[in-house]
This record gives C-alpha cells, sequence and structure tokens, in this order.
C-alpha cells in the first residue's frame, strides 16, 4: 500500500494525542473512494480524505493561491490490499465522526454500503468508524450531540449524479483528468492492469490524483452547502491542488512525490 500525506500526523489528523493541550479547531473532513472490480469483487483502488479548518459559524473566503488543507491519500500497490486500506480508512471515521464538525461524502451512502459488504477474515471485527458513519448517513437531518454533521454533495447540495456534474453546477472547474465517467474508466483499467501485472499501464499518480481531487472537490462542496465556504466563480479544483498537493500526483500536479511505502 502506497500512502502519500502532507499530515506530521497522519494517523491522529485531528492533533497528535502526545499534545496534552490543543487549540480547538473546527474541522471540515471531505472523503472518496475509487473501486474497480475484479472476479466480480470489489477492490479498493484509492481512498482519501481531506481536512480542511472552518469557522464555526461563518463562511470563509476560498481562493487557489490562499488554500491550505491537508490530506492523505491511500492506493494499493498489488492486489489484495482492499482491507487494509479499509483499517486505515475506518481509523480515519472514528475520529471524524468525533472530531470534526463537517463530514462531507459524494454518495456517501453507496460507497458505505460497498465497505459494509466487504467479506472479512474469520475473526476480523467491525469497523466501528464505517458503521457509525453508515448510521448517521441514514438521517442527515438529525445528528446525535457531539459528533459530525454528514453531508452528502450529491443528493444533499444537487445536482445528484457525478461529482463533475455537482462541482461545475455550484462554480468549481473539475480536474479534467477526471470529469465524467472518465474518472471511474481509469479506476477499473487501473484495477485490470494491477491484476495482470502490468505495471507499465499501472500509475500511482493517476489513482492518488484522482481520489483527491475527488476529496477536495466534496469537501468544498460541503463547505458551500453548510455556508462554511465561499468562493469566485469560477474556481479551479486543479489549481487549488497544484498550490496544495502537488506532491501527492507529481506527474500530473508537478514536484517530488513523498511517500510512504508500507
Amino acid at each position: 500500500m502506497r500512502e502519500l500525506t502532507n499530515l506530521g500526523w497522519p494517523e491522529t489528523p485531528f492533533g497528535s494525542v502526545t499534545r496534552p493541550v490543543q487549540k480547538p479547531t473546527t474541522w471540515l473532513t471531505g472523503l472518496s473512494l475509487l473501486w474497480g472490480e475484479a472476479g466480480d469483487e470489489p477492490v479498493l483502488m484509492g481512498a482519501a480524505a481531506v481536512f480542511m479548518k472552518i469557522h464555526r459559524t461563518q463562511s470563509s473566503p476560498v481562493s487557489a493561491p490562499l488554500a491550505n488543507f491537508g490530506y492523505r491519500v491511500l492506493v494499493p500497490d498489488a492486489m489484495g490490499q482492499t482491507a487494509e486500506i479499509v483499517r486505515h480508512l475506518d481509523v480515519v471515521l472514528v475520529q471524524a465522526r468525533r472530531k470534526a464538525q463537517v463530514i462531507a461524502w459524494h454518495n456517501g451512502a453507496d460507497d458505505l454500503h460497498v465497505l459494509r459488504q466487504l467479506p472479512r477474515a474469520e475473526g476480523e471485527p467491525r469497523h466501528p468508524g464505517v458503521t457509525a458513519v453508515a448510521d448517521g448517513w441514514k438521517d442527515r437531518t438529525t445528528r446525535e450531540r457531539g459528533t459530525a454533521r454528514c453531508v452528502d454533495t450529491s443528493h444533499d447540495l444537487g445536482p445528484a449524479g457525478l461529482i463533475s456534474d455537482t462541482a461545475t453546477a455550484h462554480g468549481l472547474e473539475p480536474v479534467k483528468s477526471f470529469a465524467g465517467s472518465q474518472q471511474q474508466e481509469s479506476a477499473q483499467e487501473a484495477c485490470d492492469a494491477l491484476a495482470e501485472g502490468r505495471t507499465a499501464d499501472y500509475s500511482v499518480d493517476a489513482l492518488a490524483g484522482s481520489a483527491l481531487s475527488s476529496a477536495v472537490t466534496t469537501a468544498l462542496l460541503g463547505g458551500k452547502h453548510t455556508e462554511r465556504l465561499h468562493w469566485e466563480e469560477p474556481l479551479s479544483v486543479f489549481d487549488v491542488l497544484s498550490q496544495v498537493a502537488w506532491e501527492a500526483a507529481p506527474s500530473l500536479l508537478g514536484g517530488v512525490a513523498v511517500a510512504r511505502s508500507e
């Protein structure tokens, strides 16, 4: 599994557990998953989480030159790593549910349904983050005290459908490489390449860039829906990514990647 991040403490994105006193911060978390299919089984081809600081009660302006956010991207470098990626994702969900003010996910119910249906090894525990967020997704109009507000940027903000279409409708310019059906098609092509050992046709940059672009777009849309973020239209998602996260996908965004291989 490959991990790409700009966080000092990737396992504790909302603050290091080693610091006894932390200044309270209001967070918005945007999530995105990429799926492929191999032998009729779902394969997780990428997971991205974006962490944006927002004002507790007011809307803040967003522009590419001033953009700032933390991110964590997980992509496989071999088949059979879906369970490992889900374990890391679950840790993020456990923390986000209690420490973020908002969790934004595009068509989140679909992803959560697949996550809950994934086969587990004998004795492997259920994933509490996935379970808790999936339960909260059923009724996003109410929430348990002390938990994040759940926003589905497809159904709550609309128009429902592809994230690139929702983005365009709300003054965001999606990354052209991943607009429309291209995102799912490229994820499946990467899955086929990985399964067949065609390493020359498999690009970590493409998967990381795709998952991260969707997570950033989702976070921005979630911020707009909750009246915590606004921008001058059109705002280029590519420009935002290039400003903050070029090292996650250097062949697409420029720069040199900082990656950890696990």
